[in-house]
């Protein structure tokens, strides 16, 4: 008998969407696979098209009624789990039909040390219906060096692309005291499991203005706290302190330079480069802590003027910084 899957929907606010990606589950060519759909406290109708399926065998609902964080809605789901892998998707994204089978067939040929197997994805912009290969790491056998070294240069893991092995949650469990994880996890399953990188893109992930988070002061504040965390596993292996060091550095700067040009908030740049120079002080040197560092002591008026400036002279499209609740 084929190994069961458990697909995790995890959804909030996706009534637009959500049809499509429960349908993407339905259309599987693979048979032996159970979906949980865990919604965050939607109120939108996202719930009542979930509630369509409460008498399916193959569903398993958790509609809550509040907002929680992401990694206790994981761990919820994965606690109803009953498969051997896992699959995540996102209320907005779907599967292509061979996904779960083609992946489940890769893993058929490898040993108990492989813990997920990966590949990129397609992105779709909604806005005009394009769809390209999306740039994901190509990380393959013992990764975390490799997911540590790409996060910036090549992309990480596609977050609804992998099948992992449902033994990677139970020995490497989310953090409660964060909002989400995301990609973060992958870095914890590399401490002790190996990655299979499989070339051909079997999901769908959406671009579209309600998921464009990505320039927010908690995305990368809790990158600060799981890299923090990485190297406290006895398992880290000693060979990755450089790389992790060095990405810390960049994730460092990189929110010191994100803030002057989408958000101004000075305190909160001047302390993530004085961070980025207890690691490398020779980050003293890097132009744009040098640019962002002077910016911290102008008015905020002149910084914005400067930046729609340079975004002018350039061509480029404008990012908006999305604030959180409490940093209004």
């Amino acid at each position: 008998m084929q190994p069961k899957v458990s697909v995790i929907l995890l959804s909030f606010n996706q009534v637009k969407y959500i049809q499509k990606a429960i349908n993407s589950i339905f259309e599987q060519s693979y048979e032996n696979w159970e979906l949980i759909i865990s919604d965050n406290g939607s109120t939108d109708g996202t719930q009542d098209i979930c509630k369509k399926y409460k008498n399916s065998e193959k569903v398993k609902l958790q509609l809550f009624d509040s907002n929680e964080f992401i990694t206790k809605r994981y761990k919820q789901a994965i606690n109803e789990a009953t498969g051997e892998y896992i699959s995540i998707l996102y209320g907005d994204d779907y599967y292509l039909a061979k996904k779960i089978e083609t992946q489940v067939n890769l893993f058929k040929n490898l040993g108990e040390d492989w813990g997920v197997v990966h590949g990129p994805g397609f992105s779709l912009d909604e806005r005009t219906g394009k769809r390209v290969i999306s740039v994901s790491s190509e990380a393959n056998g013992e990764s975390l060096k490799t997911l540590l070294e790409d996060y910036f240069r090549k992309g990480f893991i596609n977050p609804i692309s992998p099948l992992i092995k449902k033994v990677c949650f139970d020995n490497y469990p989310s953090y409660e005291d964060i909002f989400t994880e995301a990609e973060c996890l992958f870095f914890k399953f590399s401490l002790s499991y190996k990655f299979f990188y499989f070339k051909e893109p079997l999901v769908v992930m959406r671009e579209h203005e309600t998921n464009a988070r990505w320039h927010s002061k908690r995305n990368i504040e809790i990158l600060d706290i799981c890299l923090d965390r990485l190297s406290n596993f006895e398992e880290f292996p000693k060979e990755c302190l450089g790389s992790l060091s060095s990405l810390r550095v960049r994730t460092f700067n990189l929110g010191a330079w994100e803030s002057i040009r989408l958000g101004i908030d000075s305190k909160w740049t001047r302390n993530r480069i004085y961070q980025s120079l207890k690691i490398d002080s020779l980050q003293i040197f890097n132009i744009r802590n040098i640019i962002a560092y002077t910016f911290t002591f102008l008015p905020n008026i002149f910084v914005i003027k400067l930046n729609n400036l340079i975004d002018f002279i350039f061509s480029r499209k404008r990012q908006n910084y999305f604030q959180e609740p409490w940093e209004n």
